[in-house]
């Protein structure tokens, strides 16, 4: 396995997702040519702090799009 390129290294952590989320983390990760874990990361390190707060509070995600919606995907 080659050397993980962050400070630290990386380690397994637990965390849980809806079946359609990891569908979507999926579907994103192979669009890329990237593990789910990679792509995860890289999620995370592109978001900044404030768009945590700005985007993913409770007051903020009803007015967020839900790209897992069917309701959101183009239709040609």
């Amino acid at each position: 396995m080659p050397k993980s390129p962050y400070e630290g290294g990386k380690q397994r952590k637990h965390f849980t997702l809806s079946e359609t989320a990891f569908a979507h983390l999926s579907s994103i990760a192979a669009s890329a040519a990237l593990s789910r874990s990679e792509t995860l990361e890289r999620i995370i390190r592109s978001t900044a702090d404030w768009e945590g707060a700005a985007l993913f509070s409770d007051d903020a995600w009803p007015f967020s799009i839900d790209f897992c919606s069917d309701e959101t995907v183009p239709v040609d």
